[in-house]
């Protein structure tokens, strides 16, 4: 079997992705139309003013409906709208509850995902499946999903977290 540099980097960034993909995230704050990607480093919980503005660096994270039921599948599709790739896992992503004004990740006991790492190439767009857990009690939830940047041939260069807009489950 042989590896070329584009393989070994896949497999380097799947490590990663897959070593912190299960955590759950506290990214910043979402942007009511279109949310971007943002370093992890932005650990802000309130929500911010509405804003319909995508930076030329972003992932905009969009879901197929905006309501659903407990345990209901959901389509993420992941829209690049930058320069660089990044390596994600639609099915370790974490869902985030509005409660007066800030929003708390919602622990999910035993939730299990496969260890592959998606890669979202610049300017690219890829969809995939997820589903709400049950039993899951109706209001305001977010979905979050870590991505790491695409760096081949070198370390990572930095994780990011792809927020959506606010879903409603009922």
């Amino acid at each position: 079997m042989r590896f070329d540099s584009r393989c070994l980097a896949a497999l380097i960034l799947t490590t990663i992705a897959l070593l912190g993909g299960c955590q759950p995230s506290t990214p910043g704050s979402a942007a009511a139309d279109s949310v971007s990607a943002r370093p992890d480093s932005n650990r802000a919980r309130a929500a911010a003013p509405s804003d319909s503005t995508t930076r030329a660096d972003s992932v905009v994270l969009r879901t197929d409906k905006t309501q659903y039921g407990a345990a209901e599948k959901m389509t993420l599709t992941f829209e690049n709208k930058g320069a660089r790739s990044y390596a994600f896992n639609p099915c370790s992503r974490s869902l985030e509850r509005e409660a007066n004004g800030a929003w708390t990740a919602v622990p999910e006991d035993g939730r299990m995902c496969t260890m592959e790492a998606w890669i979202l190439d610049a300017h690219g767009t890829r969809t995939g499946q997820t589903e709400l857990p049950s039993p899951l009690a109706p209001g305001r939830y977010r979905v979050v999903v870590r991505m790491t940047m695409d760096a081949l041939g070198s370390a990572p260069a930095g994780a990011v977290s792809a927020v959506s807009d606010p879903i409603t489950v009922s």
